[in-house]
């Protein structure tokens, strides 16, 4: 079940991050809650930090850097949230789970990250990588943050039937 005042997972009718006599949605329900936006939005943002330093290492090595940093990102953004909580979610709290609050499996997990992972592996081809790489990837992210914005879910999460919820028992980071 879902707290539906701060969107942790319950066990039963007590809230751990709330307490007694919250209301909760039902596991069987198609909905669940989706934690603030601006939590999702500093996730990614963390998420986004071994990126760049993969792209600073690796990135600067005329064209056969690319096509690795190419392989590296690919798997890096699909295997994020692998563990239902990429480095971001684990720092603020939050984890992947289906949309009725029952755990999300890896297949799920990786299906929900693959249009983010797609403008980076166009760096896998050879010089037209990196003309065609970063329209793609920007195309991509701004859809996936007028989504997050307007339906409080991205892409990825409509293909994968997921979506993403304050851990039980995880501080509020606003109020810490």
């Amino acid at each position: 079940m879902f707290c539906s005042n701060c969107g942790a997972i319950m066990e039963g009718e007590l809230c751990s991050s709330c307490g007694p006599s919250v209301g909760a949605t039902a596991s069987g329900t198609s909905v669940g809650p989706v934690t603030d936006v601006g939590l999702r939005a500093g996730g990614y943002l963390i998420d986004v930090i071994p990126s760049v330093l993969m792209g600073l290492a690796i990135g600067w090595i005329p064209i056969v850097g690319a096509v690795i940093l190419g392989f590296l990102l690919l798997g890096y953004w699909l295997l994020r949230d692998i563990t239902g909580s990429s480095i971001g979610k684990l720092i603020l709290g939050l984890q992947v789970v289906k949309k009725d609050g029952t755990p999300s499996t890896a297949k799920e997990r990786i299906l929900r990250n693959l249009p983010i992972a797609i403008g980076p592996a166009m760096l896998i081809i050879p010089l037209a990588g990196y003309v065609i790489a970063p329209p793609i990837a920007s195309i991509l992210i701004v859809t996936e943050a007028v989504l997050l914005l307007a339906k409080k879910e991205r892409l990825g999460d409509m293909l994968a039937g997921t979506t993403v919820v304050k851990k039980a028992g995880a501080k509020n980071v606003a109020s810490a």
